[in-house]
């Protein structure tokens, strides 16, 4: 047989794909709602690359066992997208916003960040609610560290829950009843004027219209207030339906 001789080669041409913004996703391993409810509000234009990372809470802190630079080698490089998300509302709360965001420069500079924590702030500024209401599903004390948190942003809480999970695995399976359920006694009793569900892992992105509808007030959620802010910090301003009316909006 001959052997061969010669190799024909093309010259490539690219066709930029049609995408609007591009947003990394850094998940914990044990969120098994978040990475599906961000997805699912996203616009079909905006494109979403997620890693996933290990993590402690011992001590009512937040650790990982890398790096942040090590959890986000998995993405693609930085110059390709225009905001990393952090999906830990408890964990930006741990961690403090600025050391939070010094982490997430030094990972990935160059780009826009947010995390549920920094977005529960500046969604709850932006539809200038003056009696939050707060639900979580986090321990008593951890659930205690919010209070500080938002006080020290400014943000004035009328009225505070917490359904005393355990796991990852319990906040995901919260039913949805029971949630209103407590939020309308939260807002009942404190004629709140918004009302914040915290946490990722928490069954509500679905299901937000339905609860603003029957509460007659903004009701936001980690998920969706991040998904607000990313697209918000990419420029991205088209509005989307269906999931409170803080995405209904048009952003910029």
């Amino acid at each position: 047989m001959d052997a061969h001789t010669s190799t024909i080669v093309f010259s490539p041409k690219t066709v930029p794909a049609a995408v609007s913004a591009r947003i990394g996703l850094i998940l914990l391993n044990s969120d098994e709602i978040g990475e599906g409810a961000f997805q699912r509000l996203m616009p079909e234009d905006v494109a979403v690359y997620t890693t996933r990372t290990a993590y402690s809470h011992a001590g009512g802190g937040f650790t990982t066992p890398t790096s942040f630079t090590d959890i986000t080698s998995s993405l693609p490089p930085s110059n390709r997208f225009d905001v990393l998300a952090f999906s830990c509302t408890s964990g930006t709360v741990a961690l403090g916003i600025p050391a939070l965001l010094s982490e997430l420069e030094q990972a990935c500079p160059g780009v826009k960040y947010t995390s549920p924590g920094i977005a529960m702030i500046e969604a709850l500024r932006r539809v200038e609610a003056q009696r939050v209401a707060l639900l979580t599903p986090y321990g008593f004390e951890f659930h205690q560290k919010f209070l500080p948190f938002l006080a020290k942003a400014g943000i004035h809480l009328a009225v505070d829950g917490v359904f005393e999970c355990k796991t990852d695995v319990e906040i995901c399976e919260l039913d949805v009843q029971e949630i209103l359920t407590a939020a309308k006694a939260l807002v009942k009793q404190s004629n709140a004027d918004a009302l914040f569900l915290s946490c990722t892992s928490m069954p509500v992105v679905p299901h937000l219209a339905r609860f603003e509808q029957e509460l007659g007030i903004p009701v936001m959620s980690s998920t969706q207030a991040m998904a607000w802010h990313a697209l918000s910090l990419a420029g991205y301003t088209r509005p989307i339906a269906g999931f409170g009316r803080l995405l209904a909006e048009k952003r910029g």
